[in-house]
C-alpha cells in the first residue's frame, strides 16, 4: 500500500520520534521518493509551467529527491543546480523549510543497487536553465538527467513503473508513484 507522508506529519514528530520512525521504514525508505517545491524561482517555473498540466492544485512539486543507502546511512539524494549532493535524511528532514510529500516505496527494489547507481551521480554539474528546460521540453539536455528521470530511470533498470515515459517531471513522477496516473 503506498504511504504518502507530507512535512506537516513528519515535522510534528520528536526528534526522537523521527529517528524510531526511519529505523522502522529504513528498508522501504531506500528507493523512495521526497518531492518538494519551495519559494526559489527555479522551483516557482517549475510549478507553474506544471500547473497548467496537473488536475490536482493542492501539491505540484518542482524537485524529486532519491533516497539513498550508504554504509548503513540513510541519505537524500539531490539532482539540483549547481550540482548534485547528498546529505542525511534525518539532518534533511530535521532541517528543511521545504514543502515535501514523501512517497514511501512499496514495491521490491535491490536497493543496493539503486542506491550505488544513483550515487554515482554526486558532484555531477547541473545548470539551472536545465532544471526549467526539462519542464518545458521534457527530454534530456547534453549535461544530464533530470531529478525525476534519474529516479525513474533507476526503477526502471529493475522492471519498476516501465510503462512510463522516462522523459517525466516531478509532478508525473509523483502522480504516478501515488498512482494516481
Amino acid at each position: 500500500m503506498v504511504q504518502v507522508h507530507f512535512d506537516t506529519a513528519i515535522q510534528n514528530l520528536s526528534e526522537s520520534e523521527l529517528e524510531t520512525w526511519l529505523e522502522f521504514n529504513h528498508e522501504r525508505l531506500i528507493g523512495s521518493a521526497i518531492f518538494t517545491k519551495n519559494n526559489s524561482l527555479t522551483s516557482k517555473i517549475v510549478r507553474w509551467a506544471e500547473g497548467w498540466r496537473c488536475k490536482e492544485k493542492d501539491f505540484i512539486p518542482s524537485h524529486t529527491g532519491s533516497v539513498i543507502e550508504k554504509d548503513g546511512t540513510l541519505y537524500l539524494f539531490d539532482m539540483k543546480p549547481l550540482k548534485a549532493s547528498i546529505q542525511p535524511l534525518y539532518d534533511y528532514l530535521i532541517n528543511t523549510s521545504d514543502t515535501y510529500a514523501l512517497i514511501l516505496r512499496d514495491f521490491k527494489l535491490d536497493t543496493n543497487m539503486f542506491s550505488l547507481n544513483i550515487a554515482e551521480h554526486v558532484g555531477e554539474f547541473y545548470p539551472y536553465m536545465s532544471a526549467i528546460r526539462s519542464v518545458f521540453t521534457k527530454r534530456q539536455t547534453k549535461w544530464v538527467r533530470h531529478c525525476s528521470e534519474l529516479h525513474l530511470r533507476e526503477l526502471q533498470k529493475q522492471g519498476i513503473l516501465t510503462e512510463l515515459n522516462p522523459e517525466i517531471t516531478p509532478d508525473e513522477l509523483y502522480h504516478a508513484m501515488k498512482g494516481k496516473r
